[in-house]
């Protein structure tokens, strides 16, 4: 039984946010905090992939991303597209010649981030990890990205498409960001109607219907047609600032996705 200092005092940093990457999110009172569970939900090849990974990249935190929806060489590629200014198609060139070496000693220097790539996952197996995690550096990640929520089970005889399934990742993601004190961004799919990507995304949309249980769901679609560099971003749910269910709410970010970065 607490006090309401003391139980902000007992705490920690519970509640407040990751160093800022997009200043187009703080200045409208969107941040990842500490302590607290967001999905990030969109079309396929909207950006998803490419919002949370320059997140775990630019925040500068100890960091955990869980890639079961995408294998390593093209995780590889993003990041090193992303570090380096060179394009996609640039650095699967250099990979084709054994030429990466230049951005391998880029990548080097983000050495704060480590990653997972088993293609299904139960929570047993990501509780795991993150346990070996936190006992090889002391400390448990600060940021912990899950790519895609579908991929995990609560155990090996669930059925990943579910609502009750879902219902139970996203229960125990919830409890991990309170247990552990990390932001715990994890990242969905959207309803059939807005698979096109080109449209906003209501609250409604989201998959499943799990939007009870986060702090912040963002929605991500693009402006404009395939070859627009805008991305728009969604604030459906925001328990510490604004947001609107519509999605009418709606923060731009520029998009290179030849070279994986959004800036804004």
């Amino acid at each position: 039984m607490y006090t309401i200092v003391r139980a902000k005092g007992d705490a920690g940093k519970t509640g407040e946010p990751l160093p800022t990457v997009f200043k187009t999110f703080a200045a409208n009172t969107v941040h990842f905090r500490r302590g607290q569970f967001t999905i990030v939900s969109a079309a396929p090849g909207v950006g998803k992939s490419a919002l949370s990974m320059a997140l775990a990249l630019h925040a500068r935190v100890p960091a955990f991303y869980f890639s079961a929806d995408t294998d390593p060489q093209t995780m590889f590629v993003r990041c090193a597209a992303n570090v380096s200014g060179w394009s996609t198609r640039d650095i699967e060139n250099a990979l084709e010649h054994g030429k990466t070496s230049a951005v391998e000693a880029q990548l080097n220097g983000f050495d704060h981030l480590r990653w997972d790539f088993t293609a299904s996952l139960t929570i047993d197996d990501l509780e795991g990890e993150l346990k070996a995690f936190a006992a090889t550096y002391g400390a448990w990640p600060e940021l912990i990205i899950v790519d895609n929520i579908s991929n995990v089970v609560p155990d090996a005889e669930s059925d990943s498409s579910s609502y009750v399934a879902l219902e139970k990742v996203c229960e125990y993601l919830h409890e991990l960001a309170r247990t552990t004190g990390a932001c715990v961004v994890a990242l969905h799919h959207v309803k059939g109607d807005s698979n096109d990507g080109n449209v906003l995304v209501p609250l409604s949309q989201i998959k499943g219907q799990i939007g009870r249980v986060p702090e912040m769901i963002l929605t991500l679609h693009r402006i404009g047609d395939d070859s627009s560099r805008q991305m728009g971003v969604s604030v459906v749910k925001n328990r510490t600032g604004k947001a609107d269910a519509s999605g009418a709410m709606i923060l731009y970010l520029d998009a290179d996705m030849e070279r994986m970065r959004l800036t804004g």
